[in-house]
């Protein structure tokens, strides 16, 4: 007679049985331990707090806003030295409806359609400050919280911030992972765990700040993950994914500078490209409703937007708006701001002027107590940022910082500007730091550059390759048309957009506008150095030599840029010049390009309605894809000489 207590329940008779219990067993186990460490890590994120009040933390999952992610194609995944592309004929222009957005939890969900293939590696790409890093912890704690993509068995982040420390040693892909995620370590060493029979999903975040180029030409068949080979053949090997774990899903986000870093080759799916766009216009009022507990905040925040459109004097402001972080530096200026005190934003290094000052307290406290030793550390973190960007690095030791005259355990304005490292990565020795918030190391480098010109006529751009250079730096005092110079060079000789925004800094900083924000902050007493009006023609002259020069069209729009931050006035001509120049024909604008360059010219009111219709009768498809002109189109058509 059976025993009644076992009813129901069925054994493993065979070893093979017994053995799938004890993985399920095990991988339970060690996948809560996982989430556990995940949870920790990104439960909770610092905001913008004005200095004299402590620093706040918001739950990531209260005060997350969804982005506006968009679904890309491979066909205009550019190489730098890309041969003509095939053009879309115009049949096959699209559609309002065929921009797909996706939702962030589904960005490595199987396509909805039959026919299309499963995508394994995805490459996500958006500008500086678009909430790409935000997203990816969002990801990561909703898988860790049991909210989304439940499927998944684990997840693994490897930032490239961090990996960059780890230059010209080897690894195995089990070690790497037991050094990133200490949850994992001793389980790493246990061959009972077979990630083989697992789905797992590996983050890698900042492919832009990576310092070696990923090494795709030796990648070869290796299925051995506790195989060590060298940290760029590893990488490139992971996101190839079909030799190393065949069964593993790979999210690779960057910056749209170094995308074309992974050759198309390597990236056979279709559809296996997405882009962060930041916010719409419903997204940015959602923002502002969660950041700010005033609802009179939220109101004049969306008015002051809105009013730059209705007036056109600074359409900029509203597409800086689109990337988070702006919002994020806008909100905290208006909480410092006072009743009726009129804000004037117009160029990206005013606003990150105006959030400095506001960050270190320096906005309304020119002569208080403790100003000079505020001001002190902020042109020590300046030499940091400098020091840091010149070394292709995004986080820094104590050791560091203690060699650029900080003592962190003393200084608030260092941590009102900069955070601890919070990593499962257990190789630092020390305390490892970076700065806060997206452009604040570019920033401080430029104002650290400008400083140092301004106080001691030096270039500390200038790089002598020979005696001669050397001895007529010494004797020959640096202009500010040098600086210029120098730093559209630096663009232009790197491939990462590390110095785009650097460039646009010290551009801004030449400006009346700026210089007078800091010598009211008395953080640069006595600037006089405002470039006339010969060198802001001159330096103009030579970014516009350079974009006929320059076939890379990411470092283009790094140009254009810099010529809106500079207040050149000819930048709808010099767009129209480059587009319709015969020597660029082999390389096609890629759709976001196309989206920013739109904006651009919507920014600074230079693309009238008859220039934009001689556009779209000339159709510039040598130039961009169609889909690239009909991106432009959502931007420069009839939608935007509206107001909203």
């Amino acid at each position: 007679m059976e025993d009644s207590g076992q009813q129901g329940v069925t054994l493993p008779h065979t070893e093979g049985e017994r053995t799938a219990v004890t993985q399920r067993s095990k991988l339970g186990g060690v996948r809560e331990r996982l989430q556990s460490e995940l949870r920790g890590r990104y439960t909770s994120l610092c905001d913008g707090t004005p200095a004299g009040q402590e620093v706040r933390s918001h739950s990531l999952t209260h005060s997350y806003v969804e982005l506006l992610i968009t679904e890309g194609n491979v066909q205009w995944h550019n190489d730098r030295h890309a041969a003509t592309r095939p053009v879309r004929p115009p049949s096959d222009m699209p559609t309002a409806n065929e921009e797909v957005t996706i939702k962030l939890d589904d960005i490595l969900k199987p396509p909805l359609s039959p026919d299309r293939p499963q995508v394994k590696t995805v490459l996500t790409k958006g500008p500086a400050g678009s909430g790409k890093t935000e997203s990816v912890q969002k990801f990561v704690l909703n898988w860790a919280e049991d909210r989304a993509n439940q499927d998944v068995d684990f997840l693994f982040v490897f930032p490239f911030s961090e990996l960059n420390w780890l230059i010209g040693r080897s690894f195995s892909l089990s070690g790497l992972i037991s050094l990133f995620h200490s949850s994992m370590t001793s389980e790493s060493e246990n061959p009972g765990l077979d990630l083989s029979r697992s789905k797992v999903v590996f983050i890698l975040d900042g492919l832009d700040q990576f310092n070696l180029p990923l090494d795709f030409e030796s990648i070869s068949v290796e299925s051995d993950i506790n195989k060590e080979m060298p940290l760029p053949i590893l990488l490139a090997n992971l996101i190839w994914c079909q030799l190393l774990l065949p069964s593993a899903y790979v999210w690779v986000i960057t910056r749209p500078a170094a995308a074309n870093f992974i050759p198309i080759d390597f990236l056979p799916q279709q559809q296996c490209l997405t882009e962060i766009r930041g916010f719409d216009d419903t997204q940015k009022r959602e923002f502002f409703r969660k950041r700010f507990g005033d609802q009179s905040l939220v109101h004049k925040a969306i008015a002051l937007v809105m009013k730059a459109i209705a007036l056109e004097s600074s359409r900029n402001l509203c597409v800086l708006c689109q990337t988070p972080w702006c919002c994020e530096m806008l909100a905290a200026i208006l909480e410092n701001t006072e009743a009726g005190e009129c804000v004037e934003i117009d160029t990206l290094t005013q606003l990150y002027t105006h959030f400095l000052l506001v960050r270190i307290g320096l906005k309304n406290d020119r002569n208080g107590e403790h100003s000079e030793s505020i001001r002190e550390v902020v042109r020590k973190l300046g030499k940091l940022a400098f020091l840091q960007q010149e070394r292709g690095s995004l986080i820094f030791s104590e050791s560091d910082v203690k060699e650029c005259g900080i003592d962190v355990s003393k200084s608030s304005t260092f941590h009102r500007l900069c955070r601890p490292l919070f990593t499962g990565c257990e190789m630092y020795l020390e305390e490892m730091y970076r700065f806060e918030y997206t452009g604040i190391q570019d920033y401080l480098a430029a104002l650290h550059v400008f400083l140092t010109y301004t106080n001691k006529r030096r270039n500390l751009l200038l790089q002598p390759t020979t005696l001669f250079d050397r001895l007529k730096g010494t004797f020959r005092r640096a202009t500010l048309l040098d600086l210029h110079r120098c730093s559209v060079d630096r663009v232009l000789r790197n491939t990462h957009g590390t110095y785009d925004l650097f460039l646009c800094f010290i551009l801004g900083l030449s400006t009346t506008p700026n210089q007078t924000l800091l010598d009211l902050a008395c953080l640069g007493k006595g600037l006089k150095v405002t470039g006339s009006k010969v060198i802001t023609e001159i330096t103009a002259e030579y970014i516009k030599q350079a974009i006929k020069s320059e076939p890379y069209p990411q470092t283009t729009l790094a140009l254009f840029r810099s010529l809106r931050e500079l207040g050149d006035t000819s930048l709808g001509r010099e767009v129209r010049r480059y587009l319709t120049s015969e020597s660029r024909w082999g390389f096609l604008l890629e759709p976001d390009q196309c989206w920013e360059l739109a904006d651009m010219l919507w920014a600074g009111r230079e693309m009238e309605r008859e220039v934009f219709r001689e556009m779209e009768r000339l159709s510039w498809m040598h130039r961009m894809s169609m889909w690239g002109f009909w991106r432009m189109q959502t931007v420069l058509g009839d939608r935007h000489w509206q107001v909203y």
